[in-house]
């Protein structure tokens, strides 16, 4: 997605939370200090090698997961399926046994199982907002294979595929780099037991998914 094409969005979400577009813009000048010069990091032809044409599994970190991750394990032990975890949802996989290929995350879930996926091999995307910019200080050192992403415009060694939260995030950037189909499980939008504010991010992603899966302009 061309930041021309989602900075509308972006302006809307804003005005909606009450969001700072010059602390995201802090935050990702951040995050592109913190990768700076670092070897062995994620690039985009990796992500592209990771996802293109495969038929890739985005797990959000809903309530429904652990159920609807039962139904996919013999088909994720062929290795056929890249594995894209939101965030949180990289719990969940560890303890089915399954390490995600991708996690994408802005470093609000569990951090010691991001972490222990990392070390094992996942692939981290790491997102900055103006919320975390002391998660990023303390965490981005301490994850491999590292991609930079954002909400406000991109820059250099820092992305924006699209997206607001971090499972749209995931559906975004499978559609970005060629993903021949994508599948998704653990994404409760209406999930009762969430708090307003949580409220209005679930009608963003439901939204923000729509857009991903059927709008080519999305791409």
């Amino acid at each position: 997605m061309q930041f021309s094409d989602w900075e509308p969005i972006y302006r809307e979400i804003l005005a909606e939370f009450g969001f700072s577009r010059e602390e995201d813009e802090e935050a990702a000048r951040l995050l592109q200090r913190l990768l700076l010069g670092r070897e062995n990091d994620l690039s985009p032809e990796d992500l592209s090698s990771m996802i293109r044409r495969r038929e890739v599994l985005v797990c959000g970190n809903g309530p429904s997961l652990p159920l609807e991750l039962k139904e996919f394990l013999e088909e994720l032990d062929t290795g056929e399926i890249a594995v894209i975890a939101a965030d949180g949802a990289t719990t969940t996989l560890l303890a089915a046994g399954t390490l995600p290929d991708l996690i994408v995350t802005d470093l609000d879930g569990f951090l010691p199982d991001i972490l222990a996926a990392s070390e094992r091999g996942s692939a981290v995307v790491v997102h900055a907002h103006g919320d975390n910019m002391d998660a990023l200080k303390e965490y981005v050192p301490r994850l491999r294979r590292v991609l930079g992403t954002t909400q406000a415009e991109p820059m250099e060694g820092v992305s924006n595929f699209g997206g607001f939260s971090d499972g749209d995030r995931c559906v975004f950037l499978a559609r970005s780099f060629g993903a021949g189909k994508i599948r998704i499980i653990g994404f409760d939008y209406d999930d009762p037991d969430v708090t307003p504010v949580k409220k209005k991010k679930l009608k963003w992603a439901r939204r923000l998914v729509a857009m991903a899966l059927e709008d080519e302009s999305a791409l």
